[in-house]
């Protein structure tokens, strides 16, 4: 059952009661994320996320941990381009201590001058990780020519550069402006009772006093893509290749009708890229699609690496793929393919508590109310093959504008031919 409060101080409290869950997940989430940022202080969402681990007036980062070891439990955190969440998972009995640890981080957390240089160097550690990491890095360096010069297109841990500037004034100034109560929003799943997690949520971030108006998504400029082909030199074994063009927003009804499109194309092992390319020819150990959704924009991609001698093969059976489905559809048996897949992995990650209470938080963020599971089952089961031939057509429009990222030592010259054909 869905239920939701909005506290005087303008937190949003919502839960959804299930009888049979015998554990409880806790997410307080802020509607901040390096889509918010700016080039000169990217990575502060990020760098604010681990502050918050680092001790409170009344807890060391020591305490912390060890208060959720010592019940079993689990705490967390991420940083994502349009929010930010930490969240627990326990039993439901330590529901109240729960909420009593991630009040004390959001409340009382000290931002620690001294703190905050060890977390600059661990954050340093993890971007260079990434930057190792060519599987991960390719997004970066796509989502930063896509929307060059944009917010979206910063990436969520910054830079070196960014990071290594940011002060502890900007840091404490950030998250009194971006993290106020109007701007956060908790989300319980699990067997919980509305009304009691609402008092005890009064009783503890009551102390919480609205800020400034906060960053909303009103607040948001529409990106535009900058399409082309960009290829980012690097000694790899492997190039790394990331396609994408224009999806659709978190709030379109169209995004349905785009995952039924991604489970076909690449967004499963029986899908038509991973059988073609990586079964039938054996060019890649891995290939899918993917769809992105934010506030008022989004993008499907492609994504895989290859060897150096067969680059031009893999993205000539790319682009094959991309006009076959726009111009032949797909078939009535793809279709119920692809409802069922949806459908089916929908179901089995709502089996834990905290899948729902990110649910939760994500419907909160993007609609203001609760979806209903079956209105999203509708939604799905409603879709006709016109409906992804539609969107098929506009997205694949034009495949020559469809934006192309390498990571490696490619030939630009045969990869433009390949794909500016």
């Amino acid at each position: 059952m869905y239920k939701k409060t909005v506290l005087d101080n303008g937190i949003t409290v919502v839960t959804e009661s299930i009888a049979y869950y015998s554990t409880v997940s806790i997410g307080i989430w802020w509607k901040a994320g390096s889509r918010y940022e700016t080039a000169r202080n990217n990575g502060i969402s990020h760098f604010i996320e681990h502050m918050l681990f680092k001790g409170t007036k009344g807890r060391t980062a020591y305490d912390i941990a060890r208060e959720i070891d010592a019940i079993g439990g689990s705490i967390n955190a991420f940083t994502g381009r349009e929010y930010t969440c930490l969240y627990v998972r326990v039993l439901r009995k330590d529901l109240n201590l729960s909420l009593d640890i991630i009040s004390d981080m959001y409340l009382d957390s000290l931002f620690d001058p001294e703190d905050m240089e060890k977390e600059r160097y661990v954050i340093g550690q993890e971007i260079k990780m990434v930057e190792d990491n060519p599987e991960e890095y390719i997004y970066d360096m796509f989502n930063a020519s896509y929307y060059k010069g944009q917010a979206l297109g910063l990436p969520i841990l910054g830079t070196e550069k960014t990071v290594e500037g940011l002060t502890a004034g900007q840091l404490t100034d950030y998250f009194r402006d971006s993290y106020g109560p109007e701007n956060a929003i908790i989300t319980i799943t699990g067997r919980v009772d509305h009304d009691r997690c609402v008092e005890s949520i009064k009783r503890l971030f009551g102390g919480s006093s609205r800020g400034s108006a906060g960053r909303d998504s009103g607040a948001l400029v529409a990106p535009y893509a900058t399409r082309g082909i960009d290829i980012y030199e690097k000694e790899l074994e492997h190039a790394y290749l990331c396609i994408g063009t224009d999806g659709v927003s978190q709030v379109d009804r169209r995004r349905y009708v785009l995952y039924i499109l991604n489970a076909i194309m690449g967004g499963s092992m029986s899908s038509h890229l991973f059988q073609e390319i990586r079964e039938q020819r054996g060019l890649v150990y891995n290939i899918y699609s993917y769809v992105n959704c934010y506030h008022d924009a989004g993008t499907f991609g492609i994504s895989t690496s290859t060897s150096q001698e067969s680059i031009t093969e893999v993205l000539v059976l790319i682009k094959e793929e991309i006009l076959r489905i726009r111009d032949r559809g797909i078939t009535d048996a793809e279709l119920s393919f692809s409802k069922e897949h949806i459908k089916g992995n929908l179901f089995i990650a709502l089996e834990g508590s905290e899948t729902r209470m990110g649910r939760l938080a994500k419907n909160e963020i993007y609609f203001g109310t609760y979806i209903p599971l079956k209105e999203t089952l509708r939604e799905i089961d409603g879709i006709k093959k016109k409906d992804v031939a539609a969107i098929a057509k506009e997205i694949f429009d034009s495949p020559q504008e469809i934006s192309l990222t390498v990571l490696g030592n490619v030939d630009r010259r045969k990869v433009e031919a390949v794909w500016k054909e």
